[in-house]
C-alpha cells in the first residue's frame, strides 16, 4: 500500500506528520489517518507529499526490492 511506504519513509527520515500537514495543506488528522491506513490518499495529496519529501512519486508506487512475498521466479 502506498501509504504504508510513505509512512515507513517518513519514520526512517524522522519527518514529523505536522511538517507534512503544514507543507501540503492537509490537516494533521488527515495526515495521521492516511498514514495509518484509515483514510484514502487523494492524487493531489500524494503528489504534494512527494513534492515535500523531494522524492519522485514512483518511489512509493514500486514494490520494495526486498519484498519476499513474491517468492522465486517460476
Amino acid at each position: 500500500m502506498i501509504a504504508d511506504r510513505i509512512k515507513e519513509y517518513v519514520n526512517e527520515k524522522g519527518i514529523k506528520q505536522t511538517a507534512i500537514a503544514s507543507a501540503t495543506g492537509m490537516s494533521k488528522a488527515a495526515v495521521s489517518e492516511t498514514l495509518n491506513g484509515n483514510r484514502t490518499l487523494t492524487a493531489e495529496e500524494f503528489v504534494g507529499i512527494c513534492n515535500f519529501l523531494e522524492v519522485p512519486c514512483s518511489k512509493f508506487m514500486e514494490k520494495p526490492k526486498d519484498d519476499k512475498k513474491g517468492g522465486e521466479d517460476q
